[in-house]
């Protein structure tokens, strides 16, 4: 009776244990993350970053997948994913997000901060928030700013002044402020998508494009194109993007998680980046690129060219978000 009354007993003890494990494992949810970077880049280590954060502080009970490369779709379909819920979490440059939230383009201004301490100094504050707000609209959380850092004109052929880009085709993003931008340089925007950009640029389907110096290391544009200016013209900002329903639904402690390992990986990235730049500028020059740096006079003049482009943006935005950033460049 004594052993009978026992095997029952650890019977009904392994089928808790067993009913525990499996509604622990059912609670684990999982988050898809998706970016257009390679697995080689700075934005992919930061998100497997994100992912061990995230993993570690909820105790497993979210778990998040990382695609890279664009394996989930273009940029716009991802953010268009993220907006439906497919996708819970999309880190992409703010251009990709512009058809669904316009006056994210703001960023993509050219020559719009003087150097990157500036840069990070706008967009960790109040006017980073003001430009993320809009994405609300369309179910979207942008929670934190990562970074490409600042482009650089790419062409098969010397770009000194805006002269140069006369008639030429160059590839731009879907932001129409970008394609404003080499309108007002006298060259013919031609939208690309990002994973098609190799070969577009080695079958001279376009002229050049503009990107920050590790995305051109990245997708190894430097192997397709001959001239590299360093103009520092405009920054390529990041949004880490959250599916909004998702992420309210989600306990507080949770939500506080994903918001705060993204803003700390936000952190690690730049750091990535910055150190990776240096070592690419000398992978660059053995290629055999030729790397020119815009003087101050040369900067002016693409400065002076660009001023249609605030015109066209503030007709159609208004002036309240720059003008924020604006006061914000100029604080010390």
């Amino acid at each position: 009776m004594h052993s009978w009354y026992s095997r029952t007993l650890s019977a009904a003890a392994s089928f808790i244990l067993a009913a525990g494990f499996l509604v622990s494992t059912a609670v684990a949810q999982t988050i898809k993350v998706g970016h257009d970077q390679p697995d080689s880049s700075t934005h992919h280590q930061a998100a497997l970053k994100w992912k061990e954060l995230v993993e570690q502080r909820t105790g497993g009970k979210l778990k998040v997948q990382v695609f890279p490369s664009s394996q989930l779709g273009s940029g716009v379909q991802m953010v268009e994913q993220t907006q439906a819920g497919a996708l819970e979490v999309s880190i992409l440059p703010t251009a990709w997000a512009a058809p669904l939230a316009p006056s994210l383009q703001v960023l993509d201004l050219p020559f719009l901060f003087p150097d990157r301490a500036t840069a990070h100094r706008v967009i960790d504050g109040p006017a980073g928030e003001a430009i993320m707000q809009p994405l609300e609209k369309v179910n979207i959380k942008g929670v934190a700013f990562w970074e490409s850092g600042f482009k650089q004109f790419t062409g098969n052929f010397a770009i000194r002044q805006p002269s140069d880009y006369k008639g030429t085709k160059i590839r731009t993003m879907p932001a129409p402020v970008i394609q404003e931008q080499f309108k007002a340089f006298g060259a013919v925007p031609t939208m690309i998508n990002f994973s098609e950009l190799y070969s577009a640029l080695q079958q001279k389907v376009v002229d050049g494009q503009e990107n920050p110096i590790a995305t051109i290391a990245a997708m190894r544009f430097f192997e397709v194109q001959k001239h590299l200016t360093l103009s520092d013209h405009g920054f390529i900002a990041y949004v880490f993007m959250i599916n909004k329903p998702f992420l309210d639904k989600l306990p507080a402690d949770q939500r506080d998680v994903l918001v705060n390992s993204a803003r700390e990986a936000s952190k690690y990235q730049r750091e990535l980046i910055q150190k990776a730049e240096v070592v690419h500028l000398e992978t660059f020059k053995k290629a055999g690129i030729e790397i020119v740096t815009l003087t101050p006079e040369q900067r002016a003049e693409f400065e002076k060219a660009s001023r249609p482009v605030y015109e066209w943006y503030t007709a159609k935005f208004g002036t309240e978000t720059l003008d924020l950033i604006r006061r914000y460049v100029q604080a010390k």
